[in-house]
């Protein structure tokens, strides 16, 4: 297998996670508007809009898009920062139970918990190191 090939897998998914965090730019931009329609999008209605509020999804929505860029950069090479990209992996893999945890405690919907655990959890499975850079 020829070592690009080896990681193609890493780079699909890099930049399909990449893709998915920049989901958060909405929320950057207009965080006000982005928490009301992320409120009803999951049925609790009319969100409270103090500054905290705003705030928090600003702030969580920043760092879900400089995420998104950290990797897109990494999926460019990922064989070159492959420490850094299995350092990901392990903790993808781990934060998958503790995002189920912090759903329960919330509590969100089922699906979005059981979605985002799930989604954390194929990430970290899909980002382990290719079989030919363990070779």
């Amino acid at each position: 297998m020829k070592p690009a090939a080896a990681f193609a897998r890493q780079t699909l998914a890099l930049r399909l996670a990449a893709l998915v965090m920049f989901t958060g730019l909405p929320g950057v931009l207009l965080p006000g508007q982005a928490l009301e329609k992320f409120s009803w999008f999951v049925g609790y209605g009319q969100p409270r809009l103090d500054p905290l509020s705003i705030f928090m999804t600003a702030d969580a929505a920043s760092a879900s898009v400089l995420l998104g860029l950290v990797l897109g950069f990494l999926a460019r090479d990922p064989e070159r920062y492959q420490p850094l990209v299995r350092l990901l992996s392990r903790a993808f893999l781990v934060a998958s139970p503790v995002w189920i945890s912090l759903g329960l405690q919330c509590p969100l919907p089922w699906w979005w918990t059981a979605s985002a655990a799930a989604g954390l959890f194929a990430l970290g499975l899909a980002l382990r190191a290719p079989a030919a850079a363990n070779a």
